[in-house]
């Protein structure tokens, strides 16, 4: 077996797609295809059942796949150890993020450390907190950003930055003209809600239960899974919705969508910087984070 065939391997696996991975490694599914065809020749193995939707793992499949995890990941470690014998800071960094961290705060982190480390390369996911997380305890990412603490086993959590959660409301709306709201107010309204494991909603949950209101309570006409699909719900005036302060700025909402603070609800939510213990002594990670936190905290 060969890294190919073993990196092939491992993203089919966390994905469940043959397509998927082809897209996240930039081959052809064709050339996945034939890694995984000829990695489960050479084991004399089935590992993954094709199933209509999508493919999963055999029991012998999920026997090899933390072992596949590891070799991935010692063939990064072994590459910067010569690196650091060479007092380089280079490589690729995976990582992950929700859609919006990765138009607004990503960006400018990335630009200004490839300023300072011009040998880096990165590759970009994105998802919600517990989709993040996930991948990076599998050791499929790096690190990731996150809006959730979801206990893994050797994950290690750094808090970034704090971000407000304000009411979305659009042009037209009652409350457009207004700079603030009181709770009671708008618990008969249409609203737009993120899914269940996205950091908005349970920022928000957690901030409902504490005033004695259930989740539940909400008239929620809709569920999406980006707050780039609540925008453009409340933009199309299907409702109103909860959503990060960072969401609403010009270049994103235009005047087409107004954050009101909610006078009674404090909503805030952490975004943290979330890694594997087991990674922290890779240079270019460490050197990332240790960017990426200076002088937030």
């Amino acid at each position: 077996m060969d890294f190919k065939q073993i990196e092939a391997f491992v993203y089919v696996a966390k994905y469940k797609s043959f397509s998927k991975a082809a897209e996240k490694l930039l081959l052809s599914q064709p050339t996945i295809s034939t890694h995984i065809n000829t990695l489960e020749e050479e084991l004399n193995v089935k590992l993954f059942d094709r199933l209509s939707k999508e493919v999963v793992l055999t029991e012998v499949g999920q026997v090899l796949f933390p072992y596949a995890v590891d070799m991935m990941d010692l063939r990064e470690r072994s590459h910067e150890a010569v690196k650091e014998f060479l007092n380089e800071v280079s490589g690729s960094l995976r990582i992950g993020s929700s859609t919006i961290i990765s138009e607004i705060v990503i960006p400018k982190i990335l630009s200004e450390f490839k300023k300072e480390f011009p040998k880096t390369y990165y590759t970009f996911d994105v998802g919600n907190s517990h989709t993040m997380v996930q991948r990076v305890a599998d050791g499929v990412l790096d690190l990731a950003l996150v809006t959730r603490k979801i206990p893994k086993k050797d994950l290690e959590y750094k808090l970034f930055i704090k971000d407000k959660i304000v009411l979305g409301v659009y042009q037209g709306h009652p409350f457009y003209t207004r700079d603030s709201i009181f709770l009671d107010e708008i618990m008969g309204e249409p609203f737009i809600v993120r899914d269940i494991g996205s950091g908005t909603r349970a920022a928000v949950e957690l901030a409902l239960k504490q005033k004695g209101y259930d989740f539940d309570s909400l008239n929620s006409v809709a569920t999406f899974r980006t707050t780039h699909a609540v925008i453009q719900g409340i933009k199309s005036k299907l409702g109103i919705g909860f959503m990060s302060e960072m969401a609403i700025q010009k270049e994103i909402c235009s005047n087409e969508i107004k954050g009101i603070t909610i006078t009674d609800l404090m909503v805030e939510k952490d975004i943290f910087l979330v890694y594997s213990k087991k990674k922290s002594n890779k240079k270019l990670l460490k050197q990332f984070i240790d960017f990426a936190l200076k002088d937030k905290n």
